[in-house]
């Protein structure tokens, strides 16, 4: 109960600071278009006070970021990756012409995606292929909103097929670097406690009966 508890506050939380933002877009649209990189910046925050990464997981969700954030300025720089594409000033503080919140944009994308596929998929294969796709179908959804809120713009207002296909690219190859992380979600820590008590239920009602115990010892001899 507690950690169902702590997850829908988070949801809820999460909730209200995207439906501020939304009726301050609409109210004070300078304003709120210019920091709603903070809707970024609390959702990946709290996800990480959650799970209270150890020293290996950090330094693989910063290699997630600088991976991002490189195959970014590739895009924006050279048009190698992704298309012909400029960012906008909603996004807040730039580095190069790409700002710096966007690797914790994919941070974010690739943590939440991998939670959500992560629930109907044990093979890590189908998790990666699947969640990369989640990725990229999150992308088609914010395409036609990008350039209305300032956060990025295409040449021409032409989206290439190929962002979608480098997105996929990128995103398998950072979706393969999680799946060497060591923390456990919520989720599969409840599921832990849980498989732990059933163990020690089932074990209880065999010592209530003398003979079963004795005869599951002998099995095991």
């Amino acid at each position: 109960m507690k950690f169902s508890r702590r997850f829908s506050f988070d949801i809820v939380f999460i909730a209200i600071i995207h439906i501020a933002g939304i009726i301050g877009i609409r109210l004070f649209p300078e304003l709120f278009l210019k920091t709603s990189f903070i809707s970024i910046v609390i959702p990946l925050s709290l996800f990480l006070y959650r799970v209270k990464p150890n020293r290996k997981d950090s330094i693989l969700m910063s290699l997630v970021y600088i991976i991002a954030f490189f195959s970014e300025w590739i895009g924006v720089c050279f048009g190698w990756l992704f298309g012909d594409y400029t960012y906008g000033d909603s996004l807040g503080f730039k580095l190069d012409d790409v700002p710096i919140i966007i690797g914790a944009n994919w941070l974010l994308l690739c943590l939440v995606s991998r939670e959500l596929v992560g629930k109907l998929f044990s093979n890590n294969f189908l998790i990666i292929i699947t969640s990369s796709f989640l990725m990229v179908l999150i992308d088609v959804l914010m395409e036609p909103l990008s350039n209305q809120l300032d956060f990025w713009s295409w040449k021409n207002n032409i989206i290439p097929f190929s962002n979608y296909v480098d997105w996929f690219l990128v995103a398998i190859l950072n979706q393969s670097i999680f799946s060497y992380l060591d923390y456990k979600s919520d989720m599969n820590i409840l599921l832990s406690i849980l498989d732990n008590r059933s163990k020690r239920k089932f074990s209880s009602l065999f010592q209530e009966v003398p003979e079963v115990e004795s005869g599951i010892k002998t099995f095991s001899k």
